[in-house]
């Protein structure tokens, strides 16, 4: 029996990321503002065991959120590897400064001011 929590995605994250149809919500990690969060992370797991991280965030930038995500996941230590093209589950955009990320990779929410991106991770296993 699969043990899990399922959470409602909105029609139009899985339109723009449909590999998260197949994956297993793992957990959430919050942004040290718990007031307003400015960034969300949300941890899936793939059916090969590939750990995904899906960001709601008023300002996308990849590289600082890698960075807040393994210091929010603690002695787990996710960190970012590349991101999931929107629409397209097999092309990766590589993660470079803000300023140089020339493709689209985020999605917006059509109701609030938050973006979306989807982010593979990997995982520090010496823990």
């Amino acid at each position: 029996m699969k043990n899990s929590i399922n959470i409602a995605i909105p029609d139009f994250i899985t339109q723009a990321f449909p590999i998260l149809k197949e994956a297993t919500y793992v957990r959430e990690f919050a942004s040290f503002i718990t007031l307003y969060p400015d960034a969300v992370y949300y941890l899936f797991q793939t059916t090969s065991n590939q750990s995904l991280i899906l960001v709601a965030i008023d300002y996308p930038d990849p590289i600082d959120e890698s960075r807040q995500v393994k210091s929010l996941s603690g002695g787990f230590e996710f960190e970012f590897i590349h991101l999931i093209k929107p629409y397209a589950n097999d092309q990766h955009i590589e993660i470079r400064p803000n300023d140089n990320m020339d493709e689209m990779f985020s999605v917006p929410d059509p109701d609030s001011y938050f973006h979306y991106y989807l982010a593979a991770a990997k995982q520090k296993l010496d823990w």
